[in-house]
Formats: structure tokens, sequence, C-alpha cells
């Protein structure tokens, strides 16, 4: 601050000032002289200094508040983002006993040019700013550390300053490309979000909504381990035929004929069960809940639903299905049962949790799907049609015919999902890869009460969509972009475009959270902001996505397992 110095008639022996001035400032006791650097906002206050000599002493009072602009949000950024794309991140500031002067805007700068000038500024109302800026995509592959400035000014160009000119936030942004060496382990000790399941089936749940209720800052998304994997299934685009399930710290995955338990914390094994020696073998993916991983595996005349303990590996049943040349999604785990499609014609089992089969119902033929389930009904769409069927006896309850459906390769890619009471979302979505593109498919919004479609929405939707609140979150390849649908009526809320230009196609069913929506394209990972639907996180790898309980996000390419920490 600039000093204060008072008027002075006659001589003063020596100043004093009541109450003491506020941190980082002194008063000259010999000259009056007021000065320092304030290190702490104070609020508003009279300060009565006075001046002594032999014959008495006079008084003069001063108010003044010393002001600051604090940083309320996380003090340091870390983000990883994708080469040539940007993420945007939000800085939360705070006036204090300071007003800005008319409207406040912000430019960005760093030592690094990793971040582009421009900065958003929102008012939220309640005595905070949230200033939202973004990486800049021409920051080559590398990373970047510094403190990033945010100047605070009264006008657009930032020729004028506010009354507090900046304030500054570190950072440590990693830009990556496909070739970047691999971050580095972060194995930290992992402990559970309370009150969140593990990932247990395709999805994560039995109404396969991809939802998992926690807020995940992008700033905890930092690289854990990487594993190689080996997935034989992927064919027509079906990467969901080797996804990751998870249970009290441990990860199941089947690839190369067999499934394979391993620790979340860095990957190590704990037991492997190999089903060459099936006649017909193969292994589909697993699934897992109560400390039992269920997996159908093998084909034709050697197709069975297994269950082994989740923590020893040791088989608990081993019970017959028949079927042909089909690969299944995660077996489905309901209240009363454990639900797949197979059978030689096509078909639905159900089996009670001590391996006795429960029924076996007849229906269309198709590959690569799995049910959903509910407390009192087990949710079948197999392309032509819904299907609801008692989960005890099996019976079909009732069907919703899909009109848009063609049946041209007896694939179904995906599972419906679970809404609110009576709402069921489905697609054909394997269809939606035939001719580039060009057939396409529509999601379809079934009532299961009235035993209707609501509405439909034509496009290519490739993989199954996420449910949370109301919203139903699909990616569409044509055009090419994450949708937040409305459950009611299918009103397009909101859309976010992938930022690269080679992103052609997405590859992931739709991961989300309270504030993130997570997508694979055929290039990169990103997590979308939910609230202002902007790209946060990036990473330049590819597959099929899974949040365990831990706090692990886990991203299956073909050839490698990638776990990120999410907290």
């Amino acid at each position: 601050m600039p000093a204060l110095t008072p008027t002075v008639t006659g001589t003063v022996s020596a100043y004093s000032v009541t109450p003491p001035l506020p941190a980082g400032l002194t008063l000259d006791t010999t000259s009056g002289a007021i000065s320092g650097t304030p290190t702490a906002a104070t609020p508003k206050a009279s300060y009565v200094v006075k001046a002594t000599n032999n014959g008495g002493s006079a008084t003069a009072t001063l108010q003044f508040a010393v002001g600051s602009v604090d940083v309320v949000s996380e003090s340091s950024i870390k983000r990883t983002v994708v080469a040539g794309t940007a993420v945007y991140v939000d800085v939360m500031i705070q006036p204090r006993y300071l007003q800005f002067a008319g409207t406040l805007f912000s430019m960005a700068s760093d030592p690094n040019s990793v971040f582009a000038k421009p900065v958003s500024v929102t008012n939220n109302n309640d005595g905070t700013f949230t200033l939202e800026f973004a990486t800049s995509t021409a920051a080559t592959a590398a990373e970047y550390s510094g403190a990033a400035t945010l100047k605070l000014c009264s006008d657009s160009d930032c020729n004028n300053a506010q009354p507090v000119s900046s304030v500054s936030t570190n950072y440590d942004i990693r830009v990556m490309s496909p070739t970047s060496n691999w971050p580095g382990d972060n194995q930290t000790a992992l402990t559970a979000w309370a009150n969140v399941l593990d990932w247990q089936t395709f999805q994560g749940n039995s109404a396969h909504t991809g939802f998992v209720p926690v807020t995940i800052s992008p700033d905890q998304l930092i690289t854990r381990w990487q594993h190689g994997v080996t997935t034989n299934q992927y064919f027509n685009e079906l990467v969901n035929l080797a996804t990751v399930t998870t249970y009290n710290g441990m990860y199941y995955i089947a690839g190369g004929n067999a499934l394979e338990a391993r620790k979340e914390l860095d990957a190590s094994l704990v037991w492997r069960y190999d089903f060459s020696g099936l006649a017909f073998p193969s292994a589909n993916p697993p699934a897992v809940s109560n400390g039992i991983v269920y997996i159908a595996a093998g084909q034709q005349s050697s197709t069975y639903m297994f269950a082994f303990d989740a923590v020893s590996g040791s088989l608990i049943f081993k019970s017959q299905m028949s079927s042909q040349w089909e690969n299944y999604l995660a077996p489905t785990i309901g209240p009363d049962g454990v639900y797949t499609n197979a059978g030689t014609y096509g078909g639905m089992y159900g089996f009670g949790f001590a391996g006795q089969q429960l029924f076996f119902t007849q229906l269309d033929q198709q590959s690569a799907w799995t049910p959903a389930a509910d407390e009192n009904t087990v949710y079948a769409y197999f392309g032509s049609r819904l299907s609801l069927i008692d989960p005890l006896t099996g019976q079909v309850k009732g069907s919703i015919v899909d009109p848009t459906f063609t049946n041209y390769i007896y694939v179904v890619g995906g599972s419906v999902v679970l809404g609110t009471a009576n709402s069921a979302f489905a697609a054909a979505y394997d269809n939606s890869w035939l001719n580039g593109g060009g057939i396409g498919n529509s999601l379809i919004h079934f009532n299961t009460q009235a035993l209707t479609v609501d509405w439909q929405s034509a496009g290519d939707y490739p993989a199954t969509p996420a449910y949370n609140a109301g919203v139903l979150y699909a990616v569409n390849n044509n055009p090419m972009r994450l949708e937040a649908r409305s459950e009611t009526d299918g009103s397009l809320l909101w859309n976010w475009v992938p930022p690269a230009s080679g992103d052609v196609g997405f590859k992931s069913e739709v991961l989300l959270t309270k504030n993130l929506a997570f997508v694979s394209t055929n290039l990169s990972t990103y997590a979308v902001d939910i609230t202002t639907h902007k790209t946060v996180w990036s990473y330049p790898v590819t597959g099929n996505l899974a949040l365990s309980s831990n706090g692990v996000l886990y991203l299956e390419g073909i050839n490698t397992l990638t776990a990120v920490n999410a907290k």
C-alpha cells in the first residue's frame, strides 16, 4: 500500500495506534507513517493514531479495510489433455471487503503459454465469481507446471485493472498424444466411497444405467497403473464383449478363454480360471455380486453358467445351457437370480443363486445382449421387441414391438436401460455400424406399463446410453455427439461434440457420475461436465469404461487396461 504520512505542525516525540493495525502493516513511531504489505483481509475499522510530545497529545482517526480477492476453489489445477484439443478449467474467486469496479473481466496468461487467453466470467450471485478458461490447442505433448495469472479488469481488453489486479493458481498440465510415454504409476491406498456399489455387471448395475452416484474432481483423475490384457472377442465393433467388473478391491476380466481376478491396488493376479478344456471354449464378460462371480462360458454343446468364489476363485457351480456360435454381455443379477441370453435358437436363461435352472424362455435369436432386472421383472430387449419376463418362471408378461427394427446381423450389441417406474430405453445398437453408418437405428423409449413406444429418436446410436434423474445420455454417430435427452419426451436438452477432427465414432457406452459423463471415441476418452457441457479431462486411450467403488476408473482398450484414480 502507499505509505500514509501525517501532516504535522510542531514537534512529535512519538506515535502510537489503537487498535493494532492489520497484519503486515506497521506504524513508524518516529515519523507516524503507516506502510507495508497487508497479509490478511480485514473488515473496515477505525484506527486512532496518537501523536505525543511534552505539551500533550493529539489524535487522528483513520477508517479503512484491507480488501482481497481469494481463490476459493482447489488451489492447484491438475489435468491431462489430448494434444490438439482443449480442456476447460474453473477457478472460483471471492472478493472480501471490496467491490469490483463495474463489470468484472479477466484474461489468462502463464509462462508456458499452455492456457489460451480468453476467460469467461460468471457472477454466481452469492459473493463468488467463476473464471472459466481453457488449455491451448496449440500446446505440444509435454508436461507443463507453473502458475497461471488471471488478470482482473474492468474492461474486456484488460487495460484497466480492478482494485486487486490479479489472482494466480498453480497448475500441472500433461498434454499427451497416442505415442506419449506412460505418465507413471500412482498406486495410492484405496478407500471406498460411502454407500456406493461396485461396478457389478454390464453398465454397472442390473438396470444398466451406467450411473455412479459420486462427484469427481477432474483434478484427481491421475493414472494409477497400466496392464496388458488379452481380448480375443473384438468383432463387429463389439468393444463391450470385454468389460470389467469390480468387487471389494478386486477386478474381474475375461479374455483368451480365461477369467482372471486381479487386485485393484496394482493389477497383480489373485486367481485365474481357464476354459480351454471345454469342447468349444470361449469366455464372455463376468458379473459379480455378494462375493460370487458369474460368467457364461463356452459355446454349442459345452455352454455353461459358471459361478466362482470372488476371493478364492473356487468353483461354486457349473450349470449347462444350450447355445450356438454366439457371445453374450455380462450376466444380469437380479433379486431372484442370474440371467443371460443363450439358447440354440435364441432365448434367455434364469438361474438361482445355487445354480439351479429357474427357467429357459424362447426368444428371438440375437447375440451380444443382456437383460435388465428390477424387483419384479426381467426386461429382455433383443431387437424386434422388449419383453417383460417373470424372474422366477420365465413367463412373458408382456411385449412391446420396436417399430424401427430390421434384423440385419442377428447382433444387438447392448442392453435395455431402466429409467423411472415403467420407463425403459433401448436400440438395435450394432445396426448403427452397417453401411458405414448409412443404415442407422433409432433410440426407443418404451412405456412398460402401457406397453407402448412413447418416443423414438433416429440416428446412429452405437452403444448403450446412461441414465439418471430423468435424463438419458446417449452417444450418436450421426450427427456425432453426446446427447442429453429428456426421459419424458425425448427432447434434446444439450449436446457435446468430440473436439478432435479424427474423432469419427464412439467406442464405449456412457459412464455417468453426478457431475461428469465419460465417453470413448475411436481416439480418446473424454470427461464432459454435465453442467457446463465442456470437456474437462481427456486421455489418448479408447475402450470400454468402468468405475469401482474404490474410485478406480478403468479404460479397457484392445490390448491394454488403464486404471485411473478418480478420488
